[in-house]
């Protein structure tokens, strides 16, 4: 599979975060519309067969990855016997590289390959909660006071990963022609993921195996599958996903699904192409089904204990 990455530039906000199963959905939707029902039923078949074709990441700000749970090597010594103003800085600086999310390509390539990598850009995605106000069905108008909170993800451009199956390249730029179009997420017919203009999709060499990897990191939440490893390091996060266009009547809403984040970390000798699974029997609808890989790219890990 050849590997490819996507920047993605945005003239609005966006209502739902970038995260892998989301896009994966977007693209399901496309084939469908494009090129038919089957066709769809096909592509998916081959992740039930042991060979998907397509592996997505989640979205990342421009110019950044995900820090590897496991942390890569640490840059602190033994502190014991510093004056206490240097053992006091070099903690402080070990906490600051513990607690950064995002790396740069460089800083993450050196972490994957175990060297220590100190974040220099500390960066956040910037959300923000606006308030706003129902609208009442049978009057289609606002009144009584019904406010809530809405989440905005206001990112000025978005870098996906593709691992993506000889034939199947064409697909993927058709997509994302469909998303400068359509937008993305939720609300985006009210102009939220909003793209300024065409995604790029272009080879990308970053993420080749090495000698000394014992393990991968993922750049995409996932749900693990029976056959995947299970010594590592990771986080985990709910998700409650729901149906997208004409499915989403009469209830959109779907089981909630634990998944493993991006960063999460495990040892895998020789790192494998992919992990994870589509996970059934969320919704009532037997043929739906919520993407739940992982975009492994080889790491090395600490010496096991």
């Amino acid at each position: 599979m050849q590997v490819y990455r996507s920047t993605i530039t945005l003239r609005s906000a966006s209502a739902s975060a970038w995260q892998a199963d989301t896009v994966f959905g977007h693209l399901c939707w496309s084939l469908a519309r494009r090129e038919g029902d089957d066709a769809l039923t096909a592509f998916l078949k081959r992740y039930q067969e042991g060979s998907p074709p397509v592996l997505v990441s989640d979205g990342f700000p421009a110019g950044f990855l995900p820090r590897p749970r496991s942390g890569g090597a640490s840059d602190s010594r033994s502190h014991e016997r510093l004056p206490k103003s240097e053992r006091i800085a070099s903690y402080r600086k070990e906490k600051d590289r513990i607690k950064a999310r995002w790396l740069t390509p460089e800083e993450f390539d050196r972490a994957r390959r175990g060297e220590a990598a100190t974040p220099q850009d500390r960066i956040s995605i910037p959300e923000r909660s606006v308030s706003k106000n129902q609208i009442n069905r049978l009057t289609g108008a606002t009144g009584g006071g019904e406010l809530f909170d809405f989440t905005e993800y206001c990112l000025k451009a978005v870098d996906i990963y593709w691992k993506v199956a000889e034939g199947d390249e064409a697909r993927i730029n058709d997509f994302l022609e469909e998303l400068r179009q359509s937008g993305y997420g939720k609300r985006k017919s009210v102009g939220y993921g909003e793209l300024a203009g065409r995604p790029t999709f272009d080879p990308f060499e970053g993420f080749a195996n090495f000698e000394g990897a014992n393990g991968f990191v993922s750049l995409s939440n996932f749900v693990p599958a029976s056959t995947d490893p299970a010594e590592g390091f990771w986080n985990t996060a709910v998700k409650y996903g729901k149906l997208g266009e004409e499915y989403a009547l009469p209830k959109p809403f779907k089981k909630p699904l634990i998944q493993l984040t991006a960063g999460s970390c495990f040892y895998d000798a020789p790192p494998r192409a992919w992990c994870g699974r589509m996970v059934e029997r969320l919704t009532p609808d037997d043929r739906i089904v919520q993407y739940g890989y992982g975009f492994p790219v080889p790491m090395a890990l600490p010496e096991r204990r």
